[in-house]
């Protein structure tokens, strides 16, 4: 039977892990929990994986350095039970044959999901109608857009990106993608339109939703000439990385009116107090609350360690030469 070592704390392990994935972990696994309330130092997760095959981390938990590997020589598989793994791949992993597994398609679920409510909120203006109508007797907005009338913008094939295209599906709403990665035909496989440019789908959507990962490449994608060839009333959405745009070009297209944003991150984040995405009538400004902990997560951790323990492979093993195009 596999050895599980969960380094993640008790408190963070029950928004990670339901009683019913904790209950089938321990159905096929031998699995040694972290029952204290704090993380545990290097040196004390080296004690606690002594024998592992298997260890659990997650926000903020000890990672795979040189000096815990030499003395968890049975560890086989790392399931890092949170999104980015880059962080591990240091010179450390060079001569160690671990599996490093992300839970990020787990993440992306949950992202999707807020990005499909506010596509629905924001397509059809009723932030403003509700706005307006706390001074005065608020008209019925101009051209308000339902799903299956909207043509919706993707940036980005990531995970977040994939899971937000298959919420669309039911709604038969049409999608173009921009990804310099994927191809028209791969594109089409999908059900979705491929767009050449970021221009050309910024000026033919209605709504547009970035899902990029902050790499050289897409630092500052979205410039002046993105957001000015936006429709006037489109709707953009930004759950990725705030450096992702160049915020301030979308903040003077934003106080022309024109436009509609909701933004989950910023650049800096947070934002500085005196930012106008803070206090702009046509912004929706949250903490980075799109993604985080749940029982997705734990689902997913739950099902790599189980495929590994019968032979097969995580859902995202993650390799050095995938670090260029990650999150």
């Amino acid at each position: 039977m596999v050895k599980v070592g969960v380094l993640i704390p008790a408190p963070a392990c029950k928004a990670l892990f339901s009683e019913e994935s904790r209950a089938k972990l321990e159905s096929f696994a031998q699995v040694v929990w972290n029952d204290t309330d704090r993380q545990l130092s290097e040196e004390e997760a080296s004690d606690f994986l002594q024998h592992c095959d298997v260890a659990v981390g997650s926000w903020r938990t000890a990672i795979p350095t040189n000096a815990l590997l030499d003395r968890c020589g049975s560890l086989k598989l790392w399931e890092h039970a949170a999104g980015t793994v880059k962080h591990f791949f240091t010179d450390d992993l060079r001569d160690t044959d671990i599996v490093i597994a992300s839970c990020a398609p787990a993440i992306a679920t949950t992202v999707a999901e807020m990005v499909l409510g506010e596509l629905i909120i924001g397509l059809r203006k009723l932030l403003p109608n509700s706005q307006q109508n706390r001074s005065e007797q608020g008209k019925k907005p101009a051209n308000p857009l339902y799903l299956a009338k909207a043509t919706v913008g993707v940036i980005g094939a990531s995970w977040v990106g994939r899971k937000v295209i298959e919420l669309l599906r039911p709604f038969r709403t049409k999608v173009l993608v921009y990804d310099p990665y994927m191809s028209a035909e791969a594109a089409a496989k999908m059900g979705v339109t491929k767009a050449d440019t970021l221009i050309e789908l910024c000026a033919s959507c209605d709504a547009i939703t970035l899902h990029t990962p902050r790499t050289n490449e897409t630092y500052r994608m979205l410039k002046e000439a993105e957001f000015q060839a936006m429709k006037d009333d489109a709707v953009f959405i930004n759950t990725s990385r705030g450096d992702c745009i160049d915020e301030n070009a979308l903040i003077r297209e934003l106080q022309k009116g024109r436009l509609f944003a909701f933004l989950d991150v910023s650049d800096p984040e947070p934002a500085q107090l005196d930012n106008p995405i803070r206090t702009l009538p046509n912004v929706v400004y949250t903490s980075h609350l799109a993604g985080g902990a749940s029982y997705h997560i734990g689902d997913q951790a739950v099902n790599d360690i189980e495929a590994f323990a019968n032979g097969g492979r995580p859902l995202m093993a993650v390799t050095r030469d995938m670090l260029r195009t990650m999150a």
